[in-house]
């Protein structure tokens, strides 16, 4: 159990993927409403503008948590298991040696994971692999297929259960379904999650990507949703690492 957290009290944490420039006026953002964050940072990734070192290190200035994204995001599943173990294992090497401490947090490349590449991580001595497996607030799972509870992202009721479906996630389902009325708005579907882990005592997990956010003029929807769960008492603002070390283990 992590140290001072309140089985009985939410927690709320966040994550944010691809290491674009853009991570610093997120995490400013974050910092601003007390929110902590994980960023996953690929070091050669051609799809988007990468942070160089001096920015990774101002984000970990700013209290948030660098994890591992691999070295060139690729599909792990689609790859040799030499190949993903050399992504898994020189991309931490490189990590720690901008920010000078352990890198023990991972999230899977576009979602994509099976129980080979768990071993693989597992391998790589990482403590935690983040999934996009959705609405899920529970504390007891696997930390290295962590789910998440919602995309800060509008996506339509059909992309979501079509995801939910190719990924097996039909508990996560379920729960979207009995529980949150199928909200798919970014904001009304983070109230209705949190209030869920304010009653149950759950993991509030938001993620997304910053390069997402400015597309899609999202910052304002970030905002609020900031607003509606930041500066309360009985919640844990907590980064991935902690969030995973302060639950149950279901491995």
């Amino acid at each position: 159990m992590h140290t001072g957290v309140n089985p009985q009290n939410a927690i709320v944490t966040t994550s944010w993927d691809d290491g674009h420039p853009l991570d610093l006026r997120l995490a400013e953002m974050l910092a601003r409403y007390g929110v902590r964050g994980t960023f996953y940072v690929p070091l050669r990734y051609e799809s988007v503008p990468l942070m160089d070192t001096k920015e990774i290190r101002a984000l970990r200035a700013m209290g948030m948590e660098i994890g591992s994204h691999t070295l060139t995001h690729p599909n792990l599943t689609k790859v040799t298991q030499s190949h993903a173990i050399y992504e898994l294992v020189e991309s931490k090497k490189r990590l720690e040696d901008i920010v000078g401490e352990p890198i023990v947090s991972f999230c899977y490349p576009a979602g994509k994971f099976n129980s080979a590449i768990r071993s693989c991580v597992v391998d790589a001595d990482y403590k935690v692999a983040r999934t996009t497996v959705a609405f899920r607030t529970e504390r007891r799972f696997d930390p290295l297929f962590m789910p998440v509870s919602f995309q800060l992202f509008p996506h339509t009721r059909s992309i979501l259960v079509r995801h939910a479906l190719k990924g097996g996630n039909l508990s996560g389902l379920l729960n979207w379904c009995r529980f949150w009325e199928m909200a798919n708005d970014p904001v009304e579907l983070a109230e209705c999650l949190f209030r869920a882990c304010q009653h149950g005592g759950g993991i509030w997990h938001m993620w997304g990507h910053s390069w997402e956010i400015e597309k899609f003029h999202l910052w304002s929807v970030l905002e609020d949703v900031l607003k509606r769960v930041s500066s309360l008492q009985e919640v844990h603002y907590l980064t991935n690492s902690q969030a995973s070390g302060s639950v149950q283990r279901l491995n």
